[in-house]
C-alpha cells in the first residue's frame, strides 16, 4: 500500500518541490522508505533510503534535484514489505538491462504481484534483478516492451494483458530514450489500488491518492479508471484507456486506509466513514452508552456518524501517543501485543463509571484486546464497551498476504473466535458474540456489506466475501477450501 507520485511540467521551475510535497501528502500510506527521481534530458536521477521522507529527501536533495532542472519527477512513499525494512527493495526501482539499451527506466508502484517466479526466469537473462520487490518485475517487463515497441500505448496493452488476473497495480515510470524524460502511468484493469490524477497550474500530477493534489492547492480532475495508460512527452499529454473491464476497486481502502480527506470514487473518505457510522445505528437502532468515543485514528469518521445517530456526546477520551507504531502489518503476535500496548492512553475523568460506545474501522485479528485500546479504556472506570465497527466480519485475509500461507486465514479475529467449528455458518448476531467474547468487550457490532455497498459502492470486498480482484488459477489450495466451505453455507 505504497503511496506513489508522478510529476511531469518542462516548464515548472518549482517541479521537485512540487513532487516532494505531493508524496509527503501520502506519507499514512507508509514510513519504512521514500524515495524521489527526476529526469531532464540528460537521464534520470534517484535518491532514496530508509525513512520517512523528511529523513529521506533533505534541502541539499531538493537544492541539487532543482539544479538539474528537470522536466519530470516520480516519488514513493514506502509501505513495510518486510518485517526488517531494507534498503535494497526501496523505490523508486532503476531498471538494470545486461545489455546497452536506448531506454533507461525508473519505476515505483503500489500494488502486488502474485507468483512471479515464471516471469522472473523469463527475464533474467535479459535483466540484473536485485531485489525480491515485485515493482522490479513488473518494471523490467515494461522496460522489455518499450524495448520492442517503442514509447507506446501498445507497451501499456502488452503489460495488461501480461499481468491479467496476477497482479493488482498502479504505477508512474520515467523513461529516458537518450534525448527526453517522458513520464508514463497504468494502472491495471480493474482499478483496484487508487490513483488519480489533475493538472495544476499546467503541471500533470498522478498520485495514490487526492490529498496530494489538495497539498499544491489544486483538484482532483477525475480518478483513473480501469487499465488507463497516461504519456507525457514533450507533445503534451495524453491519457487513453486501454481495457474495458468492470472496476473493482478496493473498498477497505476507503473504510481504513485512505486519508480521510481524499475522495474515493469522487467521495470524500470521511464522509464515507460517517456514513457508514449513521448505516450502523440504522442497522442496529438502540445503544446503551452514555457518551461515544474513537478508536483513534481510523475510527474518527464512522463515530462522528455514529454520535450523530445515536444523539450521544462524543469525546476524545483514547488517545493516541506520539510513541505510537503502526502495527497493522506485524505479523508477530507478542509484538502486536507489545507495540498496541504503547499507542494509547484513556482520559479517565470521561471514561470511569460510563457505557461506552466505541467506533473503529475494523476488526482483523482482533488485537486491540492484547493490552491495547479496549485494555485501555476498562482501566479508566468503563463499566461497559459496545465495539461499533464500520466494516463486516473479516473471515479471508488481503490476497497480499496469501505468501504467508494459512496462518494468514486462521489468524483473523473471526476465524480464531470460532477455532473449533466454523464461522461461515453462523448469523451476524452469533459473529458479534463471539468476537466480543474473544477481544473482551460486552458487545461487538458489525456493519453488513450491503450497508457498506450502499456507501461506499460496489468493487472488492475481498476480506468479507472474498471477491478478490485475482484469477482464482493464482489462488493457494487452502483458501480454495475455504471459500466453497463459505458458499455452501452463504
Amino acid at each position: 500500500m505504497d503511496g506513489i507520485v508522478g510529476v511531469y511540467g518542462p516548464e515548472e521551475k518549482e517541479l521537485v518541490n512540487m513532487a516532494y510535497l505531493a508524496t509527503g501528502a501520502c506519507q499514512h500510506r507508509g514510513k519504512a522508505s521514500a524515495g524521489l527521481a527526476i529526469g531532464n534530458g540528460k537521464g534520470i536521477y534517484v535518491h532514496k533510503g530508509l525513512g520517512r521522507i523528511a529523513e529521506v529527501i533533505d534541502p541539499n536533495i531538493l537544492r541539487i534535484f532543482t539544479d538539474l532542472e528537470p522536466v519530470a519527477a516520480i516519488g514513493n512513499i514506502g509501505y513495510t514489505k518486510r518485517k526488517i525494512a531494507e534498503k535494497l527493495n526501496t523505490e523508486p526501482i532503476l531498471i538494470i538491462p545486461r545489455k546497452k539499451s536506448q531506454y533507461q527506466v525508473v519505476v515505483t508502484m503500489d500494488g502486488y504481484l502474485l507468483k512471479d517466479e515464471d516471469l522472473r526466469e523469463e527475464l533474467a537473462p535479459d535483466y540484473n534483478l536485485e531485489t525480491d520487490n515485485k515493482t522490479e518485475i513488473i518494471g523490467a517487463l515494461l522496460h522489455k516492451y518499450l524495448a520492442q515497441e517503442g514509447i507506446s500505448f501498445t507497451v501499456g496493452e502488452l503489460l495488461l494483458e501480461r499481468l491479467k488476473g496476477r497482479a493488482t497495480f498502479a504505477l508512474v515510470a520515467l523513461v529516458h530514450d537518450g534525448k527526453d524524460t517522458y513520464l508514463l502511468t497504468l494502472n491495471d484493469l480493474k482499478a483496484f489500488e487508487p490513483f488519480c490524477y489533475a493538472f495544476i497550474d499546467g503541471v500533470f500530477v498522478a498520485s495514490s491518492e487526492s490529498c496530494s493534489h489538495r497539498r499544491l492547492s489544486g483538484q482532483t480532475e477525475r480518478e483513473y479508471e480501469g487499465g488507463e495508460m497516461t504519456i507525457c512527452s514533450p507533445n503534451g499529454v495524453e491519457i487513453r484507456r486501454l481495457g474495458n473491464e468492470d472496476p473493482m476497486p478496493d473498498i477497505f481502502q476507503g473504510i481504513y486506509f485512505g486519508n480521510v480527506a481524499s475522495l474515493f470514487r469522487g467521495k470524500e473518505i470521511f464522509q464515507i466513514r460517517r456514513e457508514l457510522g449513521l448505516e450502523l445505528v440504522r442497522h442496529y437502532g438502540s445503544s446503551k452508552a452514555d457518551i461515544v468515543i474513537p478508536n483513534p485514528e481510523s475510527g474518527w469518521g464512522v463515530t462522528v456518524g455514529l454520535a450523530e445517530g445515536l444523539g450521544k456526546p462524543l469525546y476524545p477520551a483514547l488517545i493516541k501517543l506520539p510513541q505510537a507504531v503502526r502495527t497493522f502489518q506485524e505479523g508477530e503476535r507478542q509484538v502486536r501485543f507489545q507495540e498496541v500496548g504503547l499507542k494509547f492512553g484513556g482520559i479517565d475523568s470521561l471514561l470511569k463509571g460510563k457505557n461506552i460506545a466505541m467506533g473503529d474501522d475494523s476488526i482483523v485479528r482482533g488485537s486491540v484486546s492484547e493490552g491495547g485500546s479496549v485494555w485501555v479504556v476498562y482501566n479508566a472506570g468503563a463499566r461497559y464497551i459496545e465495539f461499533w465497527i464500520s466494516y463486516g466480519p473479516m473471515f479471508f485475509p488481503s490476497f497480499k498476504e496469501w505468501s504467508r500461507g494459512p496462518e494468514c486465514l486462521h489468524e483473523l479475529a473471526v476465524q480464531r473466535a470460532f477455532k473449533n467449528g466454523t464461522p461461515y455458518d453462523k448469523s451476524l448476531d452469533e459473529i458479534n458474540k463471539a468476537v466480543a467474547r474473544l477481544v473482551g468487550v460486552d458487545e461487538v457490532k458489525y456493519n453488513t456489506k450491503e450497508n457498506i455497498e450502499r456507501v461506499a459502492g460496489k468493487g472488492s470486498f475481498q476480506a468479507l466475501d472474498a471477491t478478490y480482484p485475482i484469477a482464482e488459477e493464482f489462488w493457494p489450495d487452502w483458501l480454495k477450501s475455504e471459500v466453497d466451505s463459505f458458499y455452501k453455507y452463504r
